[in-house]
């Protein structure tokens, strides 16, 4: 049986409204490139992950009451935000005695966008900090919950995101990963430098090499949609896509309504020489709807047969060679199979109102 792949691209700048990221522009030289053998398997995945796909009509309320209901930390990440929503519920927090810290992109793309909400915060208790320049950019979209729960998004704090994006978050409760998503978060609130050695997907240290590993254990399916799809390094995950295509994987790719770089023309143009099929969707960046989204979103499924699917990962990374090797990002590989299934089913609408490139 051949297996499915689909990937979905855009590229944007923070300058736009809630819908648009940036990877950075260093193009990579192979660092953290993967060389794991096809059918090893998919590197270590979670079984306490729930997923929830936007746009769900909820305009991101589910995060909100989740800060809310905090009842002793709540540490975000965030490479952008403007969500009033979100920035009251944890000015409101902070005001309630709780242990309230954020690291904001500070980067020259997105630090002017991210400043009101930064004085915001150090105005009213949040202990508020810029990114360290050692990353491109710190891309990551996590909000940590009273040391129990990651929120682990592709989505930023930005109002226009839940309501017009296709976006993934996913809500994680498995202890070993909290505590890891934790450890960077403070290492990076104190521009401290961390080696994380746990199972999440972390640039700019394993990220790489996870995704191409997860992509190489496929041995029936392979669905991704990801906003920017150029990660032609050698034994990156663009290689690791068309060799899926070459042993016998049915490759099927989305990308979003972008114009797109040398390195996704070539991306693209060797998922189609592999025999891959690749189709564009939805509107461009800040013209979403809540019934045709931009796509912002990062995911990958694995070997899904009769609607039962193996793996998937879901994270802030963008496949380029920028976001995996130079941008703090944080993503998760996980195995419920009921949440798998709302993903795919996801990328299985995406995928189906596409235009042949």
């Amino acid at each position: 049986m051949r297996a499915v792949l689909f990937v979905v691209v855009a590229l944007a700048a923070c300058s736009a409204p809630g819908n648009g990221t940036t990877d950075g522009g260093h193009k990579g030289d192979g660092k953290n490139g993967g060389s794991d053998a096809p059918g090893d398997g998919p590197p270590m995945s979670s079984s306490a992950v729930s997923i929830i796909v936007e746009p769900d009509g909820m305009k991101g309320a589910e995060l909100v009451s989740a800060i809310n209901a905090a009842h002793t930390s709540v540490y975000m990440t965030m490479y952008q935000i403007d969500d009033t929503d979100v920035i009251d519920a944890l000015v409101a927090r902070a005001k309630a005695g709780l242990d309230v810290q954020a690291v904001l992109d500070g980067s020259s793309t997105c630090k002017s966008w991210n400043t009101s909400a930064y004085n915001t915060f150090n105005s009213n208790g949040v202990k508020a900090v810029w990114s360290s320049p050692s990353f491109t950019y710190t891309h990551e979209k996590t909000v940590i919950i009273d040391g129990t729960t990651a929120w682990i998004m592709t989505m930023n704090a930005n109002t226009s995101s839940p309501e017009y994006n296709r976006e993934y978050l996913a809500i994680d409760t498995d202890a070993s990963d909290v505590a890891e998503a934790t450890a960077i978060f403070k290492a990076d609130h104190a521009m401290q430098s961390i080696t994380p050695s746990g199972a999440l997907v972390v640039a700019d240290t394993n990220a790489r090499q996870k995704l191409v590993q997860l992509i190489n254990s496929a041995t029936k399916t392979l669905d991704v949609e990801v906003e920017e799809f150029s990660d032609t390094n050698s034994n990156g995950i663009v290689d690791a896509v068309t060799a899926a295509a070459n042993r016998g994987v049915t490759v099927r790719v989305v990308i979003a309504n972008d114009t797109l770089d040398a390195n996704g023309m070539q991306a693209i143009n060797m998922v189609k020489n592999a025999g891959g099929k690749v189709v564009m969707t939805g509107p461009t960046s800040d013209a979403g709807t809540a019934s045709n989204p931009y796509i912002h979103a990062k995911a990958i499924i694995v070997d899904c047969v009769s609607g039962t699917c193996a793996s998937g990962f879901v994270g802030s990374e963008n496949f380029s060679a920028g976001s995996v090797g130079y941008n703090r990002e944080l993503g998760v590989i996980f195995d419920e199979a009921d949440q798998l299934a709302k993903v795919e089913s996801s990328i299985t609408s995406d995928f189906s109102r596409g235009t042949a490139q």
